[in-house]
């Protein structure tokens, strides 16, 4: 579900920009936020899932709290929170093509003192140096791969659509290590999870506290859902949001969905 709304992102195509390193890459704006983004169709662009989970996420109020963004891509999370915080934001992307576009753009942002983007396999951070963290978000691959969606050609796509190289074990399991007690871990995935999503956080002690779910229009069956949770958070119970309609019937997005955009 790329976001390709001309009312939305003012698209840059300067060829002569110095930011951009090909006549594939373009430079998208968010208005609400005036965060600048570099991307290219030659890879994955950002999609409407990560635009929903920055919303969602809520940082601490307290100062010097600790973040990280797993699977952070071209960096559109981290780039789009920095709007409402000072505190350092860190994400992790292990595709280098990705990592480069996402450091042009906290540098074309002049954010290059607050975000931080390490180039790394999640799993093979050091965790020495990123325990206990406050605050950890993912926007991860959704698709099991297996005989019946066998990955022939890979690529970045593949990588951030399939657990190829991180399955929903291994970071959430991740995040169980590097989060403090009571730390919070935010994330988008597909309803059709849902059961594997709730059996793999109790394995590592995690309490679901928000669940959101995405509506493409009124009527259709969800295709996101939105979860907060809580790493030794005890059993506070779950906080199911009211859902959120992306689109009207003429295809037009809705109010409240203008409204993450417009704020």
């Amino acid at each position: 579900m790329n976001l390709r709304n001309k009312q939305i992102i003012n698209q840059s195509e300067s060829l002569a920009n110095p930011w951009l390193k090909s006549p594939q890459e373009r430079i998208d704006c968010f208005k609400r936020e005036a965060i600048q983004l570099i991307q290219s169709p030659e890879y994955f662009t950002m999609s409407l899932d990560a635009i929903l989970l920055a919303d969602f996420i809520q940082l601490p109020q307290k100062r010097h709290f600790r973040y990280m963004d797993f699977c952070s891509g071209h960096g559109v999370i981290p780039l789009l929170l920095s709007a409402r915080t000072d505190e350092p934001l860190v994400g992790v992307e292990i595709q280098p093509a990705l990592v480069d576009m996402a450091r042009r753009s906290i540098g074309l942002n002049g954010l290059d003192q607050q975000i931080k983007i390490i180039e790394s396999d999640l799993l093979e951070l050091p965790l020495v140096d990123w325990q206990g963290m406050d605050v950890i978000s993912c926007n991860p691959p959704f698709f099991v791969v297996d005989h019946s969606n066998a990955i022939h050609h890979l690529d970045s796509h593949a990588l951030a659509r399939h657990e190829i190289a991180l399955t929903l074990d291994q970071w959430i399991r991740q995040a169980s290590r590097m989060l403090k007690t009571k730390g919070k871990l935010f994330f988008v995935h597909r309803p059709d999870r849902l059961d594997d999503i709730i059996e793999v956080l109790l394995r590592y002690h995690f309490s679901l506290n928000r669940l959101k779910f995405i509506y493409p229009k009124q009527g259709q069956l969800a295709n996101m859902i939105l979860v907060e949770a809580i790493y030794y958070g005890g059993r506070q119970g779950v906080k199911v949001e009211p859902p959120l309609v992306v689109h009207q019937a003429d295809n037009s997005y809705t109010p409240e969905m203008m409204a993450i955009y417009y704020g």
